[in-house]
């Protein structure tokens, strides 16, 4: 009985970790590391079950390993768009339109301006809709990413939202 359970935590493992790595080049799951970091130690449990008998130190190995393979995973880039996304999600509340420019300074400023708002801040407060601006960043002109867009709006010079659209 405990053989078949781990055989099942270990297919259920790889049935979320495939399929992710998979998924990755065209939604990229893992430049999150709200997705990265539960998958890690999911991993590394299942791995630490799964090797129940094995003497302590291979054991250790293969958790390590198995963890940092799928940390590793963060930093495989299959196109443009995960080095996007973690630059992009490096901005941070209250960063300055230049420091913005800055942290994102490997890809193209395709925009920038004042009027674009989200729908819930005119409602919610029209007097601030009225002051935000937005810069528009985009990592490709290629087909297939195009209109991914990574929008960071600024009210007096200071983030207070970023948004994504992919493609």
């Amino acid at each position: 009985m405990r053989t078949l359970l781990r055989t099942a935590a270990v297919l259920a493992l790889l049935a979320v970790l495939v399929p992710s790595l998979l998924i990755d080049p065209f939604m990229p799951l893992h430049a999150s590391w709200w997705f990265t970091l539960p998958l890690c130690l999911l991993t590394a449990g299942a791995v630490a079950w799964g090797s129940t008998g094995m003497p302590t130190g291979r054991r250790w190995v293969l958790v390590v390993s198995a963890a940092l393979l799928v940390l590793s995973m963060r930093y495989w880039d299959f196109n443009s768009r995960k080095p996007f996304l973690r630059s992009f999600h490096g901005l941070a509340v209250g960063d300055t339109k230049e420091d913005a420019i800055r942290k994102m300074a490997r890809f193209r400023l395709s925009g920038s301006g004042r009027g674009f708002v989200f729908a819930r801040l005119r409602h919610r407060d029209p007097a601030l809709s009225e002051r935000v601006e937005f810069l528009c960043f985009t990592h490709t002109r290629e087909g297939w990413g195009d209109s991914d867009w990574g929008l960071a709006y600024f009210v007096d010079g200071r983030l207070i939202r970023t948004q994504f659209s992919h493609d």
